[in-house]
């Protein structure tokens, strides 16, 4: 088409907007005219009815708007589009796309050398579009922006129309997709490619972008909804299984996130950076044994992933693997000697797997690279002070506090070296720095509540139990030394609700039985105090308790009770005098008199001087009618102890029952 010109191109001068303008005499215009006019009229029906005279019929409608003034008609409208010619009469439509060219090459009207006559396209060109080179893109674009409802070709005559050829504008999917391209604002792109795909529902590049863009305005729920829709018609689309990958990991939704790139792996084997991409999942996810092995397979296929090993390392130190881990922290190191977070980390690996020395090496390499790094002076305090040298870990410790001085940690970990020192004072000095830094630090509160615990300060030690029991409401040591601290400052009551308590939340001191018995003795509770006294000698069998145990026995005439802990008791010291008196008497009591005087004798065997195990003997034998025996034992017990009345009645009543016994 580039044979036609534009008006302007055509000539220079300014002239009429009409065509082919051919200049004639005045007298030879108004000679055809009349002529015209003439052979119009006479033979108008002739040139109706005979096909072969409609020259004619033009002849007289050319003549009657020339000389009668009526407005003229148009025949037809030539035009060029794309290459390829058309003809255009009333009542015909004439489509319209984006990709069309076209050229209104010409029109045919019943005005006399088309004089007057103008051609106009709705919405684009110029005044007069007659011959100009026009783009359906112009008119798709004004459709879509909506500046016009209705476009046409119109033939005007004298500045009427005279004729509307109507262009019908077709708009494709491509057309929302070149207008999306070219729109500033991401709502409006949006706009124009959900129009695109609604269009044409196969396009996944139009929902491709249109899933990235729902994605970079927030709206990543319609992004991901759109990249299904994607991968349901082409499975496996990479870009959208990447850009979906993308999505489930800055989700936190890990599992999904696996799936897709296992998709990626079926398309890709070798792909380094999917198996990669699911291990960091799995150590989202804490499964790091599985971590592991993706890492692994993604350094088969890429070797020189210094991230990867770096990751993997750190997934075996996950693992407990530490040697491992310190075997992929060195090949790091390797690649990157200056690296300080490699450094780092190797140095606490070295530390934590007790190569102390390595970890002091390397962790002071780190301090000439960061000189303010507090962490490396610390543990390298940590690792002097598991090597046994206090001097160099406290210094240390020291430094690092200069440089981090409200680090709870550091002043906790100085105050632990402090106390291994005995160094009591400045410990508790520390974790009340702890303590104003965190106040909330048990392992801190709790030290120091021992500190003033050891130091009898109990009413400092119970504030900071008191404390920590509200936040730890069921540790029974808390439990055990506050009832200790109580029962110290004589509260007795509050005591024995601690010490309770401590039992309920699993106390296994045996001791806690020994103080709980104390505090309910001198709260009155004799029963309660003897049945914890009982446990505590279960466990802990000791005279003390066995001597308690025994007299409440006796007193409630338990005899058996008290026969069973005399025996315990004879076991813990056998040669012990007054356990067989004890013993004797309990059987006594019970009525088993031949008992009572055997262990009466042994008594009298590892003590002769007991001048009541004489009298007790006596009296045994005195019920078995004895009367001789228990005259010998009566006056062996006046003999070791004359100031016994007891004896000395018993004296003259045995001699009277012996008379008497001697004359029946």
């Amino acid at each position: 088409m580039d044979y036609y010109r534009s008006p302007v191109e055509k000539q220079k001068k300014p002239r009429e907007p009409s065509t082919g303008k051919i200049r004639f005499p005045l007298w030879g215009i108004l000679a055809v005219v009349l002529v015209s006019f003439i052979v119009g009229v006479v033979f108008s029906s002739m040139a109706a009815n005979l096909e072969g005279f409609s020259w004619l019929a033009r002849i007289r409608d050319t003549a009657l708007v020339t000389v009668a003034g009526k407005t003229p008609h148009t025949r037809s409208i030539a035009i060029e589009k794309n290459g390829k010619d058309y003809t255009l009469t009333e009542g015909d439509r004439f489509e319209i796309s984006y990709r069309d060219e076209f050229v209104i090459k010409g029109v045919d009207t019943t005005s006399l050398f088309n004089r007057g006559i103008t051609v106009d396209i709705e919405g684009i060109g110029t005044s007069n579009d007659l011959e100009a080179l026009l783009k359906g893109v112009e008119l798709v674009d004004k459709k879509i922006a909506g500046d016009a409802e209705m476009f046409g070709i119109n033939v005007l005559y004298r500045g009427a129309v005279i004729t509307s050829i109507p262009i019908d504008v077709k708009i494709m999917p491509q057309d929302w997709l070149r207008r999306a391209r070219g729109s500033e604002t991401a709502q409006s792109r949006i706009e124009y490619l959900e129009r695109a795909v609604q269009m044409k529902k196969d396009d996944i590049n139009a929902r491709k972008m249109l899933a990235k863009l729902y994605i970079k305005s927030g709206m990543t729920n319609k992004g991901i909804l759109e990249y299904r829709r994607v991968l349901k018609q082409a499975p496996d689309d990479l870009t959208s299984l990447v850009e979906l990958s993308k999505i489930y990991m800055s989700k936190k939704q890990y599992q999904k996130a696996i799936i897709i790139h296992r998709r990626i792996i079926k398309i890709n084997p070798k792909d380094d950076i999917a198996y990669a991409n699911i291990a960091y999942c799995y150590a989202k996810l804490g499964n790091w044994k599985r971590a592991a092995a993706n890492f692994e397979a993604s350094l088969k296929f890429n070797p020189d992933s210094t991230t990867v090993r770096y990751n993997l390392g750190e997934a075996y130190e996950r693992m407990g693997r530490d040697k491992d881990a310190i075997a992929r922290y060195e090949q790091v190191m390797k690649k990157m000697p200056g690296d300080v977070n490699v450094m780092s980390v190797l140095s606490d690996a070295y530390l934590r797997t007790g190569r102390y020395d390595d970890a002091i090496d390397l962790y002071k390499r780190l301090i000439r690279k960061q000189p303010n790094n507090a962490s490396a002076y610390a543990n390298i305090g940590l690792a002097y002070g598991n090597k046994g040298v206090p001097n160099k870990e406290i210094a240390n410790y020291r430094k690092a506090i200069s440089l981090r001085p409200k680090d709870p940690v550091i002043h906790f970990n100085l105050a632990m070296a402090y106390d291994r020192g005995k160094l009591y004072d400045k410990a508790a000095a520390e974790y009340r720095k702890v303590l104003k830094l965190k106040p909330g630090d048990a392992d801190a509160g709790l030290r120091l509540a021992d500190y003033h615990l050891a130091r009898k300060e109990y009413k400092d030690a119970l504030n900071l139990y008191e404390k920590l029991i509200q936040s730890q409401t069921k540790n029974a040591s808390l439990y055990e030394k506050a009832g200790f601290a109580y029962g110290e400052v004589k509260k007795y009551k509050q005591s024995a609700a601690y010490y309770e308590k401590a039992l309920k939340y699993g106390a296994k001191n045996e001791y806690i039985h020994y103080n709980l018995a104390v505090a309910y003795g001198k709260t009155g509770k004799r029963e309660k105090a003897i049945s914890e006294y009982e446990k505590f000698a279960s466990r802990k069998p000791t005279m003390e308790v066995y001597t308690i145990l025994v007299e409440y026995y006796m007193e409630h005439k338990r005899y058996d009770n008290a026969i069973d802990t005399y025996k315990k008791m004879i076991k813990i010291a056998p040669r012990e005098a007054g356990l067989y008196s004890g013993i004797g008497y309990a059987y006594s009591l019970k009525g088993n008199t031949n008992k009572a005087i055997a262990n009466y004798e042994a008594s009298i065997r590892y003590d002769s001087e007991d001048y009541i195990a004489y009298y007790r003997l006596g009296e045994a034998y005195e019920k078995k009618g004895m009367y001789e025996e228990a005259l010998r034992e009566y006056t062996n017990a006046y003999q070791v102890n004359p100031d016994s009345d007891e004896a000395a009645r018993k004296i003259p009543r045995m001699k009277v029952r012996l008379l008497q016994k001697k004359h029946q």
